[in-house]
């Protein structure tokens, strides 16, 4: 991600494939806000899982993770 060629190329991509796509289940206000920052986290703790090998996250049983971080998600995503 240091390339700025390299980063639109990928910044179109999550956008066309992953925000468009995020956005429209979600049904709330700043639906694509939303969609982004849910890719953001989910970005987050996977690179410090798999690229930064954080111990917490490196460690941690993917069942935990996904315990802990799904009600984070659903709540960004569907509010009500």
């Amino acid at each position: 991600m240091t390339s700025e060629d390299a980063a639109e190329i990928l910044r179109k991509h999550i956008t066309t494939q992953v925000v468009d796509f995020v956005a429209d289940t979600i049904d709330a206000p700043e639906a694509r806000l939303r969609a982004a920052l849910a890719g953001a986290i989910r970005m987050g703790v996977a690179s410090q899982r798999f690229i930064l090998h954080m111990p917490e996250l490196a460690t941690a049983d993917l069942d935990e993770i996904l315990r802990l971080i799904t009600p984070l998600l659903q709540k960004l995503m569907h509010p009500e």
